[in-house]
């Protein structure tokens, strides 16, 4: 993949990313002044907490969520674009697809707008595949991030693997289930073995930040060493704005997903210029 062509994907998915923001802040805005946004009264959590103030269930919290990561989408796109614009570097074609695999989680304003819970037909069944697709479109683009940090010198076939890894977000959301019955506490749609796929996702996290931190190690670079905490803290602050459905986790998934993001994209600019 040529520097042009690459360029071109990512003006691409900015001006997609801005685009369905612009579709989705109309829509809610006149949905919520028309007073038709509505919020289910019964909801269940994935995971039992702790009754604290600021763990209590909050709709708003989750919507605030899926807008951040909504808005991150398009800012890392524009990043990716302008700052990356001469720089050879396959993490951040990585990472441009991430952040399209965090476009998805706009689709959860749109559930309140148009009521999606009420009505579990074939159409709600398809937003809840587009929504995990996205998620393991997320996951599985950000394994690939680290893993390609292991052969940094190897510039070929980047066509093929993200051909594999968008197949592989593809066969899992075509494979998933989505439990209709069940209205979540993250302004979401529940799917089957969430848990589990929440546990791997922990994982495989862990699993690219020690094959990131063992690369930096390999080359002596304190740069790579602060990418790898960068990536450890955006993948932890993304999957907590997947489930968060109250302030706390909200507010620290923000955090953490600026926070880690900043200290990846500065770091992995100066390692490839000094490179």
């Amino acid at each position: 993949m040529t520097l042009v062509s690459r360029n071109r994907i990512f003006l691409s998915l900015f001006f997609l990313a801005v685009i369905f923001i612009i579709a989705t802040s109309v829509v809610f805005i006149l949905a919520f002044m028309n007073g038709t946004i509505l919020f289910p009264e019964t909801t269940q959590r994935l995971f039992s907490v702790p009754a604290l103030p600021l763990l209590v269930p909050n709709m708003f919290a989750a919507i605030s969520a899926a807008t951040v990561l909504l808005v991150y989408a398009a800012v890392i796109l524009g990043i990716s674009l302008v700052n990356f614009e001469k720089t050879r570097s396959m993490e951040i074609i990585f990472l441009a697809i991430f952040a399209l695999g965090c476009l998805f989680e706009g689709i959860r304003i749109w559930l309140p707008v148009f009521n999606f819970w009420a009505n579990h037909s074939p159409l709600y069944v398809l937003i809840g595949k587009l929504l995990f697709f996205g998620r393991a479109l997320s996951v599985v683009n950000l394994l690939a991030l680290a893993l390609i940090s292991l052969e940094l010198e190897n510039k070929q076939n980047i066509e093929m693997n993200l051909v594999v890894v968008t197949a592989v977000a593809t066969l899992l959301a075509r494979l998933t289930s989505i439990e209709s019955l069940i209205i979540p506490s993250n302004c979401s749609i529940r799917f089957g073995y969430e848990k589990m796929f929440l546990t791997v996702t922990t994982v495989t996290f862990l699993v690219g930040f020690l094959s990131m931190l063992y690369q930096s190690n390999n080359r002596g670079s304190p740069e790579y060493t602060r990418v790898a905490v960068g990536f450890l803290f955006l993948s932890f602050g993304y999957l907590l704005l997947t489930q968060a459905d109250s302030i706390l986790p909200f507010s620290l998934g923000t955090i953490l997903l600026i926070t880690g993001s900043i200290i990846f994209l500065v770091n992995l600019h100066r390692f490839y210029t000094w490179k």
